[in-house]
């Protein structure tokens, strides 16, 4: 058996039971299990659905504590009564970060960190609290939490800094058990227990959290303390997991893929609520119901009963709300909607942790990625940056082209209609400056382009400029910050990256003279190893240090 679970007909009996606030003075029991990321407040919203939490028994990295403590993009278990399709009532709620360690490398290009011998992936989708990428130093200490990937590797959903740190900590899945010696494997990191408290009963495949006060010694992590983590499952009732897909097999009854280290099979009588199984692959993000079958040793594989496929992100952009109805906002002219699945949070000054589609109003400046499903663009991150906005600024759009007007000119990103004009810039897929001409010959519908934009006098949005992505920039990577270590104009770090210029080096708002320590630059390059060769070099603020 790969997975053991604690698994109840009725949870009352143990005890494990809220009284309902009701007429009938129901008693509730837990009927359904969530793994999965917070995506918004009020009282706490998983895997799309609600969960009251007002008598909710909250757990923060094996702390009691209360919601104040849960933060958008933190995976969590929810024990819960699911009352509705939409809405449910939790007992417990519990956060346990994947890691807290020093960071031990970073890597610009991938964009990855690495964190007590595992690496942990950066994406857009990633919740950067209070922090960005690129001020991310080795030796800074990290918490994190993240889905297991299909190689090994770890794409974050949530990250921020931890000043008051005092231990270790690693959760992760056992592997290579050789209980004799006292070592397991998870990963490509040796753990070595012999020295443990041990609470739980170890095997290959359970889930473990591991804590020390030194890190990892000569690449091996000597736990201190070893805790099994397992779910509160219930007979009959339902599992719902937010993951990536691990395994994809076939076998007599139907598809076996692994997410979140169990097994779930879908068959024919599996309902898709987005996406079908043609795109659905190793490496894929789902949203899956499962129900808890009577025996895991006699069917080793959770049947499903509906599965979502997160699709791809087709548009990126900040923008100010134009108009707003009961379902959909409206940005650079264009119709987004929301569904129970959007993630929210409010960066504005207001700084709402409540904050929900119901608070969107016209003149906010919002920071959206967003997919099309039968022509419509759902969003799958909404984030607030300012409220009642109108000044002129520019703006930001990363997207589709989905038309091209040579004439007028002019191209449209998922129907936002961007006109070009005599100032425009242009970059090709190589990320070498091109015309006007050069670009009509060069993009076609399909290409993806990131565009600087701002509207006109006029109420017409213009390019300042136009990149066009590409494969031969997947190597290319940014980085902003203070230059903190000065050899000379050729070579130099900025937040502690070794970055190298030479003769070709374009230089914005101020010239190679004005490299100094201090300077606030902004990077754009290649990668070459592990320095940043520096194609452009834009200053921020280059009167530092006069």
């Amino acid at each position: 058996m790969q997975h053991k679970f604690m698994a109840f007909a009725t949870v009352a009996s143990l005890g494990l039971f809220l009284s309902a606030c009701s007429d009938e003075d129901e008693v509730l029991t837990q009927n359904a299990t969530s793994s999965g990321v917070v995506s918004g407040f009020g009282s706490v919203y998983v895997n799309g659905l609600r969960y009251v939490t007002e008598n909710s028994n909250i757990l923060s990295n094996g702390v009691e504590s209360d919601e104040a403590a849960l933060k958008v993009g933190m995976k969590v278990v929810v024990n819960a009564h699911q009352s509705s399709a939409t809405e449910g009532t939790a007992f417990e709620v519990k956060y346990l970060a994947d890691a807290i360690g020093e960071i031990e490398a970073i890597d610009l290009a991938a964009p990855s960190i690495s964190v007590l011998g595992q690496t942990y992936l950066i994406t857009s989708a990633t919740k950067l609290d209070e922090v960005i990428f690129n001020e991310l130093r080795e030796s800074m200490v990290v918490e994190l939490s993240a889905f297991e990937n299909a190689n090994g590797s770890f794409t974050v959903t949530y990250l921020t800094i931890k000043d008051d740190f005092s231990e270790h900590q690693l959760t992760g899945r056992v592997s290579k058990l050789k209980a004799r010696d006292k070592i397991f494997f998870i990963g490509e990191l040796l753990v070595n227990y012999g020295d443990a408290d041990v609470d739980g009963s170890l095997y290959d495949g359970s889930t473990v959290s591991l804590k020390n006060d030194i890190g990892l010694i000569a690449s091996e992590f000597n736990a201190d303390e070893v805790s099994v983590q397992g779910m509160l499952l219930v007979i009959g009732g339902t599992l719902t997991v937010s993951g990536i897909v691990e395994t994809k097999k076939e076998v007599d009854e139907g598809t076996v893929i692994k997410v979140d280290g169990r097994n779930f099979l879908l068959t024919n009588e599996a309902d898709f609520s987005q996406g079908d199984v043609e795109n659905l692959r190793v490496g894929d993000q789902v949203n899956l119901i499962a129900t808890i079958i009577e025996s895991e040793q006699q069917y080793p594989y959770y049947p499903i009963n509906n599965i979502r496929v997160e699709l791809a992100n087709e548009i990126s952009l900040e923008g100010i709300v134009q108009s707003a109805t009961g379902s959909s906002f409206t940005l650079f002219g264009q119709e987004f909607t929301v569904d129970s699945y959007t993630l929210y949070e409010d960066n504005s000054e207001q700084e709402l942790r409540y904050f929900t589609f119901s608070d969107i109003a016209i003149g906010d400046r919002l920071d959206i990625d967003a997919y099309e499903l039968n022509d419509i663009l759902i969003s799958r991150k909404v984030e607030r940056k300012e409220t009642g906005t109108s000044e002129q600024d520019t703006y930001e759009i990363e997207g589709v082209v989905d038309s091209i007007d040579v004439d007028l000119p002019s191209f449209s990103v998922k129907g936002i209609n961007v006109l070009v004009d005599a100032d425009t810039k242009f970059e090709n897929a190589l990320g070498n400056s091109i015309n006007q001409e050069v670009f009509f010959q060069t993009i076609v519908k399909g290409d993806e382009v990131e565009v600087e934009t701002y509207y006109t006098v006029d109420g017409l949005l213009v390019a300042l400029e136009v990149e066009i992505d590409g494969d031969d920039k997947d190597n290319e990577v940014e980085l902003v910050g203070t230059i903190d270590n000065f050899t000379n104009i050729f070579s130099f770090t900025v937040n502690g990256h070794q970055v190298m210029t030479n003769l070709q080096t374009e230089y914005d708002n101020g010239n190679a003279s004005d490299l100094k320590k201090g300077a606030l630059i902004e990077v754009e390059g290649q990668m070459n190893g592990n320095k940043l060769i520096a194609d452009e070099i834009d200053f921020i603020e280059t009167e530092v240090n006069q």
